[in-house]
């Protein structure tokens, strides 16, 4: 009877440990195949992260290029902006150097006229008289040395202010001050020649180089002004004529 209960036992042992064995090896199996698939899934995150981690890295240098770019438009702007004033102050420039040569070109053509006159008259010329002093101021003025040239006329038109020559001399001491830029003086000079001596020969001369005075000295309503003035009290003289297309020059310049 013990015999045949321990063969029981026995037997219900190895009933028991079959019945184990089989969840067991169920889930060993089960863990041995779901060990790939969680390595395999570990992988998928790491590669999906490299992957964002990638697009990130892309995003911010597209962004630091985009930042260069705008930055490069930007400089390339102000670049322009530059030479365009780089541009403006060439023209400016090279209308003052014209501007400058044109005064030269009239001064010269005017000295030459006046030259010409006083050759034509030197032989009634009385050596050391009005006419020889005027002639000698004349002379410093022609040959540039246009501080001596004023002095002399100043001190003539004050030793001879009713003098025929007087109101040359004092037109001539206005060019001699507008040459060497000095505008103040020299229109000083243009307009006490038209106060003084309004009937002679050289207002329309005076009053035009008035007029260029004003507006080197940036008085555009002046200026505009006097030259109509010229224009209209002086219609047929090569002063007028002057007067227009400085007029012109105004307007274009949008002065």
């Amino acid at each position: 009877m013990r015999r045949t209960g321990a063969s029981n036992w026995s037997t219900g042992a190895s009933g028991l440990e079959m019945r184990f064995a089989g969840p067991l090896s169920v889930a060993c199996i089960l863990g041995m195949a779901a060990a790939p698939a969680w390595a395999q899934s570990k992988n998928d995150r790491l590669d999906m992260l490299e992957s964002r981690m990638g697009a990130v890295e892309r995003q911010l240098e597209n962004q630091g290029l985009l930042e260069m770019s705008r930055q490069i438009e930007a400089l390339t702007e102000e670049l322009r902006k530059l030479r365009g004033e780089f541009d403006q102050v060439q023209h400016e420039l090279e209308r003052s150097r014209t501007q400058q040569r044109d005064q030269y070109v009239d001064l010269d053509t005017r000295l030459r006229a006046a030259e010409a006159s006083l050759t034509a008259a030197q032989a009634g010329v009385t050596p050391g008289g009005p006419e020889a002093e005027y002639q000698a101021a004349f002379n410093l003025l022609k040959d540039g040395k246009y501080d001596e040239a004023a002095m002399a006329l100043r001190e003539f038109i004050a030793r001879n202010p009713q003098h025929e020559l007087a109101p040359n001399a004092m037109y001539w001491l206005g060019e001699a001050h507008y040459v060497r830029r000095d505008y103040p003086a020299a229109l000083a000079a243009f307009e006490g020649l038209l106060k003084d001596y309004p009937a002679t020969r050289k207002a329309p001369d005076a009053l035009l180089k008035a007029g260029y005075c004003q507006y080197e000295l940036k008085r555009l309503g002046p200026a505009r002004t006097t030259l109509t003035r010229v224009v209209q009290e002086f219609p047929d003289t090569p002063a007028a004529a002057e007067a227009k297309a400085r007029l012109e020059r105004i307007g274009s310049a949008g002065g």
